[in-house]
């Protein structure tokens, strides 16, 4: 029963890798399209995400290495963009090393006997906003909410510890909707429920100074009272939190670090769900293809987490960058074989990253070897089938 399981998860994997893959190449498409039209000679220039898993590092052969504990395979020599907000492949890679992060400081919270709570802040947002000055408006507000001697009375009347920031960012029928979520680590004794009062104070006053939210529109005002500030004490990587799909639930571990990778749901699409909808030509897909395009701008240096100063530091968490966690370099894993210049030129016409990983986790070098001949004689049919109608 175990080697089923084994089997099923396997099968399960190696589906999103198609995925996440057949999504990097429709960034890869619409980023070059961009970089065209905007006069670059390469349009991949554009944007770092263009080249992620496509160009190889100048003067090395792409390289297949097999981890010898999961029995994963991945490339070596090529270039990642580290990107959480663009890349599908990274992003996977990046959120689950921070994921891992960010149980650890739950398990620190639940050590020292303070209590990890969830805050969840949001605002109003109609579809005309425009993503750029909605993302500055949020941030004046974060700063505006932990501003001045209020504040800090605040955090001292709950021991606050520290905090972990995630920005989140759906598009739906009322447009571009950032949010975040933080998780806070307070003294064990706090009453999570009677924290909502003052953070949904500070949180209007804030948003109304930003321009976030009318004081004079008392519909608004009404729905920020009932929707803007959402408060869950003693969070744990066991606490599981329905979110984005209805077929998947999120720990909390999950829910801080996978905010841009996890599926749309009517409320609105993440940027990957954007990227899903943008294969094709119809209408819809050119517009999530337009959508996309104004995401990546936007998002461009930002960064998806948010540690307080010295928290990392107290539970021991190394500070590495997001293109670090994406460079998959790891000590215990076996060298199966380099692809030359005219076989990768194939793989990448072909679109067969995820068929070629999954050739070496199932059957080595060989099953390398044998898949590239396979697709070297598709695509030879296929100029031979383009000569013949030219």
């Amino acid at each position: 029963m175990d080697s089923e399981k084994k089997a099923l998860a396997f099968k399960a994997v190696r589906a999103v890798r198609v995925q996440r893959y057949a999504l990097l190449s429709t960034a890869r498409k619409l980023i070059s399209a961009a970089g065209r039209a905007s006069g670059l000679k390469y349009g991949h220039d554009f944007h770092r995400t263009a080249k992620c898993k496509y160009i190889r590092h100048g003067g090395t052969s792409v390289e297949v290495h097999k981890d010898k504990e999961h029995g994963k395979a991945f490339f070596a020599n090529l270039v990642t963009c580290g990107s959480v907000w663009s890349c599908p492949v990274c992003a996977a890679k990046i959120q689950e090393r921070r994921r891992e992060e960010i149980a650890q400081a739950i398990d620190w919270a639940y050590v020292n006997n303070f209590q990890p709570v969830m805050v969840t802040l949001t605002f109003p947002h109609r579809a005309w906003n425009k993503l750029r000055p909605l993302l500055d408006q949020q941030a004046k507000a974060l700063q505006r909410l932990r501003a001045g001697q209020p504040w800090e009375k605040f955090k001292t009347s709950v021991d606050l510890q520290g905090l972990i920031r995630s920005l989140e960012l759906t598009h739906g029928d009322n447009g571009w909707h950032p949010h975040t979520h933080e998780l806070w680590f307070v003294r064990s004794s706090v009453d999570a429920a009677l924290m909502l009062p003052e953070i949904l104070k500070r949180w209007q006053s804030a948003c109304i100074r930003a321009g976030l939210l009318d004081k004079n529109n008392q519909a608004q005002m009404a729905a920020f009272q009932v929707h803007a500030v959402d408060v869950k004490g003693w969070c744990s990587a066991s606490d599981y939190l329905a979110k984005q799909d209805d077929s998947r639930n999120w720990g909390v571990d999950r829910e801080i670090a996978k905010g841009s990778t996890k599926a749309g749901r009517a409320k609105g699409r993440h940027a990957f769900g954007l990227l899903a909808d943008a294969s094709g030509t119809t209408a819809a897909a050119k517009r999530a293809g337009r959508l996309y395009m104004v995401y990546i701008a936007a998002m461009r240096g930002k960064r998806q987490l948010f540690w307080s100063r010295g928290l990392k530091e107290r539970v021991q968490v190394e500070d590495l960058t997001d293109e670090t966690l994406a460079v998959e370099s790891r000590e215990e894993a076996d060298f199966l074989g380099s692809i030359d210049d005219s076989d990768w030129h194939t793989v990448r016409t072909t679109g067969a990253w995820a068929p070629l990983l999954d050739a070496a986790e199932v059957g080595g070098w060989p099953a390398v070897q044998a898949l590239i001949d396979r697709l070297t004689l598709v695509e030879i049919s296929r100029l031979e089938g383009l000569l013949s109608t030219a």
